[in-house]
């Protein structure tokens, strides 16, 4: 994997939302100068494959030290690396990239989540928590309306499974989770979603804007000082979007163990692609 300054707030990490954390090394975040402990990883999937056979609804793929589990409603999982662009350009793909796709079946859909699923590091609990980032390149191939259901961020142990993120009715999950959403009509516009098990999904709505078949650099960071979440897009904060202590003190906001997730739910007549270049989360301790 490679986190070379040149490519930092270009195809990389975004200097002003990663403030205070040093580039990974090896797929993980060292600890701050000061000596505070950091707990972080980074995947750019260059190193991504299967370790179990793509015949059932549950596979297992490594990248880069990480384990991940996925899950299809289908007997065969569609996900798999894909292939880096030949001419450079805002749209190409990484060294590595991996590409993801549900089948055309009504609400059947494909998720891929860290940890095999069970090992889940990050939480976003304002009572116990410190400075978290997170922040992913990713695009989809196509934006119409009425298309697939789009998930990626953070979830909690069970969002790899059926209704895990979506449910078969094609709506958020009750499930610990904080990441990007795009729901049905939504057309080229993503939200923030939040949730906690049991909970009802909470969303700040429409921060991102897509364009088919282009990438763009999205994440979150949460402030421990003033317990706020900010959003940001292409290495800029969305200022709009900032959300308050006042919800990230109360439910539905998240309070439990996550890792990464990233979801594609089908809703169309078109099978679309979910294509992600790298992914990265560190937290202090």
């Amino acid at each position: 994997m490679q986190t070379q300054y040149v490519e930092l707030d270009q195809r990389l990490l975004s200097p002003k939302l990663w403030r205070g954390f040093a580039p990974p090394v090896g797929g993980v975040f060292p600890d701050q100068a000061s000596g505070n402990e950091v707990r972080g990883l980074f995947d750019d999937f260059e190193n991504f494959g299967a370790v179990s056979p793509l015949a059932t609804a549950t596979t297992y793929f490594q990248s880069n030290g990480n384990s991940y589990l996925a899950y299809n409603d289908a007997t065969v999982v569609p996900t798999a690396a894909a292939v880096p662009s030949a001419t450079p350009s805002v749209s190409e793909n990484g060294p590595g990239v991996i590409v993801m796709q549900s089948d055309t079946t009504a609400n059947d859909i494909a998720i891929l989540q860290a940890g095999s699923g069970t090992m889940t590091p990050f939480h976003v609990n304002p009572a116990r928590m410190q400075e978290l980032a997170f922040e992913c390149r990713f695009k989809v191939s196509a934006i119409t309306a009425s298309c697939s259901d789009i998930f990626i961020g953070l979830a909690g142990t069970g969002a790899c499974a059926d209704s895990g993120v979506f449910t078969d009715a094609g709506a958020l999950a009750s499930n610990n989770f904080l990441g990007f959403t795009r729901i049905g009509t939504q057309g080229s516009a993503m939200s923030l979603s939040y949730n906690r098990v049991s909970g009802t999904p909470g969303t700040r709505a429409s921060v991102l804007t897509l364009a088919a078949d282009t990438y763009i650099k999205a994440g979150f960071r949460y402030h421990a000082a003033r317990k706020q979440c900010s959003i940001w897009m292409n290495g800029e904060e969305v200022a709009t979007a900032r959300i308050n202590s006042a919800i990230t003190g109360a439910t539905p906001w998240p309070n439990l163990y996550m890792n990464f997730c990233a979801a594609i739910n089908f809703e169309a007549t078109a099978a679309h692609q979910l294509y992600i270049d790298w992914w990265a989360c560190a937290q202090l301790l």
